[in-house]
């Protein structure tokens, strides 16, 4: 389906994002071909051997995608170690860039979420708590980044950072919660992990694992992934037919 092939061509982009820098584009375009086959049995395996309900991505997408990226790093930073070592290009962006990339994120990533959710009636649902956990976790970064960094205020790509944050924590979780509180606490979690990976967590994946993650994908991606898999784990261990009718 379409929409199958939107969430495994996103997982090929998280992926990539921990590698940019690292290969040429021949390389880059084998490893992502060699994702695919990988995605789809990991996909089929958690959804229709396993009974995963995952609609919005948060483990099939996201988590899977940024540690297949970060395994890639290590692979391809071990093979060179010793070539072009300080040229490195991480694909930083200007600002203007990144600010209308995260205007995009608004606008689309909810109904990205709310695509595969079933039953029907469950969309406005998702859609609903992607924003709220969109926003509490941009919040979050206005409020923890000035304890981070001296330049007081947060960068457009931290901003653009939480953001993704917040609605990957809502893909497995985000048509299951009935009470704003809960979403906004979630998702104010999820955009503390971005700021706290960038500062303590990629220093040691860079110098004890020796994996160079370019675009901060294990904060962004793998760890809110984790979240919302846990999130959603919990909210399934727990729902009763009264809260949940029929669903």
């Amino acid at each position: 389906s379409m929409i199958g092939a939107d969430f495994c061509a996103g997982a090929v982009l998280v992926s990539i994002g921990a590698v940019l820098g690292q290969g040429n584009p021949l390389q880059l375009l084998l490893l992502s071909l060699l994702e695919v086959p990988m995605f789809s049995a990991n996909e089929y395996v958690l959804l229709h051997v396993l009974g995963v309900s995952d609609n919005g991505g948060s483990l099939t997408v996201h988590t899977f995608g940024a540690y297949f990226g970060l395994t890639l790093s290590r692979f391809l930073r071990r093979h060179r170690a010793d070539k072009r070592e300080q040229r490195q290009d991480t694909g930083d962006s200007p600002d203007i860039l990144t600010a209308v990339g995260t205007v995009c994120l608004w606008i689309f990533w909810p109904g990205f979420v709310s695509a595969a959710a079933v039953p029907a009636g469950v969309e406005p649902w998702a859609e609903l708590n992607t924003y709220l956990a969109m926003a509490a976790s941009t919040l979050a970064t206005f409020v923890v980044s000035p304890l981070l960094r001296e330049e007081g205020t947060p960068s457009m790509s931290q901003v653009q950072d939480a953001t993704v944050a917040g609605a990957v924590a809502m893909g497995m979780a985000g048509e299951m919660l009935l009470a704003p509180f809960g979403t906004l606490v979630a998702g104010f979690l999820a955009g503390l992990i971005p700021l706290l990976s960038s500062r303590f967590l990629a220093p040691i994946l860079c110098q004890k694992l020796s994996i160079q993650d370019a675009r901060s994908i294990h904060g962004v991606h793998g760890v809110p992934g984790i979240l919302g898999t846990l999130l959603g784990t919990l909210l399934t261990a727990l729902a009763t037919a009264d809260a949940y009718g029929d669903r």
